[in-house]
């Protein structure tokens, strides 16, 4: 008799948890109040982009539409479209200038700076990557190029 009743007990014992365990792993959901988020409407500027091909070296000449140049080189520091951006200076400088980096193959970064255009010109010492900016009405041309030495 008590063999009977210690494996009736475990019985429900084992009925018990396995039940809790099944509401355990059932997703806890939130009310839809909570749960939905205002999405914000943003307006993706639009790229025309082809390869270019230079003499010891390849490109990437785009044009975007309805931007500036702030807006575009902050991209490139952001979405890393340029090996060692992350070394750019945090916006483009008003007068040309040169910034020392020496650090990951990077010597430094070169800033020309006229009307309407910036160029820049990340030294290496197996060759040069230059990107231009250039401001065209309410587009940017964004020209990336890499040069070997």
């Amino acid at each position: 008799m008590k063999k009977i009743a210690s494996i009736a007990l475990l019985a429900l014992l084992f009925t018990n948890c396995k039940q809790s365990n099944n509401e355990e792993s059932k997703p806890i959901e939130k009310p839809a109040a909570i749960a939905t988020v205002k999405e914000e409407k943003k307006t993706v500027p639009k790229e025309d982009c082809k390869d270019i091909e230079v003499e010891m070296g390849d490109g990437r000449e785009c044009i975007i539409q309805d931007t500036n140049l702030d807006e575009v080189y902050q991209n490139i520091i952001k979405n890393k479209e340029i090996e060692e951006s992350n070394y750019f200076l945090s916006t483009i400088p008003n007068e040309s200038k040169s910034v020392e980096v020496n650090q990951n193959g990077l010597i430094s970064i070169d800033y020309k700076i006229t009307k309407d255009k910036v160029v820049i010109s990340m030294n290496y010492p197996g060759g040069l990557t230059e990107v231009t900016l250039e401001k065209i009405n309410n587009t940017v041309k964004r020209s990336i190029y890499h040069y070997a030495d």
